[in-house]
């Protein structure tokens, strides 16, 4: 009887035991499981990026979902009821995307059971391009730079200056023609340019300097002028005419105040014309603004609309590609106007104002920034350039404020101001930036009064020239350790 209850015990605990192990093999099933092995990616604006995963789900994939920077979920295409799948999730990052951004991609993964699981990857916005060594930029192995327009107004200039420059030697020059070349009338300058544009000087020139006709005026008296210089008469205190300058034996034509016109014109086109549009059109929010057209490419072209607007800027600057500090004299014919200005006072002194490089390092980096959309960099750049070429043109001023000073002591009249023309056209330059430096009465000050009282050079001092110079030095203190040596 005992061994009977024994037997029938150990059958219990045996069904026991069976039903118990049977019981453990039905737990629910485990979560289901999301990961990936690249979920921190990075990729340029505009392109797509890989994103690959990889799906378990015991009890079977219901739904995978996707929810970008907080957004509402939007549902990705997956094989439902599949317990493991790779899955590869291409994200397109926005071409309006700025460098840097990074976008948070919320990825849940829901089962059969309803049950979830979640991993986040990020994308973040890298650069399409790095700093080129030169002024070179291309899309689709097409180049996307572009300033024709402004190089057709500096050949336009060119011609101008030639023009005047022959009445420097006694020619008589007709105010006509400067209106007519000034205007670009006929797209040929009425004839009096070697070849044809649509683009003009005078609509791009300073508005209140066009509004006042200062350039018309000047033109006028350039052309009375000359009848006299043709005549022979010679320069004096209140007469114009031709004055000689003492190294070369060459005349230049003067006005009664001994301004002479080639300088007057040919500086103060490119203060009135290049730097105005450099600084008051190329260079503000409205053409480079962050608002700016910086993706799509205007219709027809290989570049955006920022992209454009600042090689325009540049084209104004037209200095070789390549330019650089020091530049080498054998290549010095080809810088012209203000990149040639700019390498006037770049090496002086072993280098110090390095004005070659700093300009085009900053148009080099702008250029590069906006390709990147790192609008934070660009106007960065943007603003090393506002001071950049001003410091240009205060550093050129005071180069020949030191050769007036110097012909002055030597009693070569001529000379002095042929120099001090160019030291006035330069110093009225810095009239233009928005972003000034200097007032526009200490401006006018060392123009009409330091320069010579009453605006006439034969009343020029070295006293006066000094004062003039002290002043550009102290307001722009790059200069106080060369200004000796420019």
């Amino acid at each position: 009887m005992k061994f009977k209850q024994a037997y029938l015990f150990a059958v219990l605990l045996l069904l026991a035991v069976t039903v118990s192990a049977c019981d453990s093999n039905d737990d629910d099933p485990m979560p289901p499981g999301l990961s990936g092995d690249m979920l921190q990616v990075e990729g340029p604006r505009g392109t797509t990026v890989s994103i690959p995963l990889a799906l378990d789900a015991e009890a079977g994939v219901k739904s995978l979902t996707l929810a970008v920077d907080g957004g509402g979920p939007t549902s990705l295409s997956v094989t439902t009821g599949t317990m493991q799948a790779n899955y590869t999730h291409s994200f397109d990052i926005p071409g309006a995307t700025t460098l840097g951004t990074v976008f948070n991609l919320v990825f849940t993964l829901t089962d059969e059971e309803d049950a979830i699981t979640r991993v986040t990857a990020m994308v973040t916005t890298t650069k399409s391009i790095d700093t080129p060594s030169t002024y070179e930029f291309s899309r689709n192995g097409e180049t996307s730079v572009s300033y024709s327009g402004q190089i057709e107004r500096l050949d336009q200039l060119e011609a101008i200056k030639a023009y005047i420059k022959t009445a420097d030697g006694g020619a008589v020059v007709s105010e006509q023609v400067f209106l007519d070349m000034f205007a670009n009338t006929g797209g040929d300058g009425a004839g009096n340019f070697t070849f044809t544009s649509t683009k003009q000087l005078k609509d791009k020139t300073f508005v209140p300097d066009l509004d006042a006709q200062l350039f018309e005026d000047m033109f006028a008296r350039a052309a009375a002028a000359s009848v006299d210089g043709n005549a022979g008469v010679e320069a004096t205190n209140g007469t114009a005419g031709l004055i000689v300058r003492e190294n070369s034996g060459n005349t230049v034509l003067v006005d009664e105040n001994g301004r002479e016109f080639t300088q007057f014109i040919e500086k103060g086109l490119m203060g009135a014309v290049l730097y105005n549009q450099i600084y008051n059109t190329y260079l503000t929010d409205v053409r480079i603004g962050n608002d700016v057209e910086n993706f799509e490419l205007s219709e027809g072209k290989n570049y955006t609309a920022m992209e454009h607007h600042w090689d325009e800027a540049f084209g104004y600057w037209d200095p070789p590609l390549d330019f650089t500090s020091p530049w080498p004299s054998e290549r010095g014919s080809e810088d012209r106007f203000w990149s040639h200005y700019s390498n006037t006072v770049d090496n002086v002194n072993n280098g110090l104002l390095g004005t070659n490089s700093l300009i085009m390092t900053a148009l080099k980096e702008g250029r590069t920034a906006i390709v990147n959309n790192d609008l934070a960099a660009k106007d960065t750049q943007r603003d090393v350039l506002y001071g950049a070429f001003e410091l240009v043109a205060a550093g050129t001023a005071v180069h020949y404020i030191n050769d007036t000073i110097g012909f002055l002591g030597e009693g070569k009249t001529g000379e002095a101001f042929h120099v001090l023309s160019e030291a006035w056209a330069f110093t009225n330059a810095l009239r233009y930036s928005p972003q000034r430096t200097m007032d526009l009465g200490e401006l006018e000050t060392i123009m009409e009064t330091d320069f010579g009282s009453d605006g006439n050079f034969w009343n020029a001092t070295v006293l006066g020239l000094n004062t003039a110079k002290s002043k550009i030095v102290a307001a722009f203190p790059d200069l106080a350790p060369v200004q000796d040596d420019l």
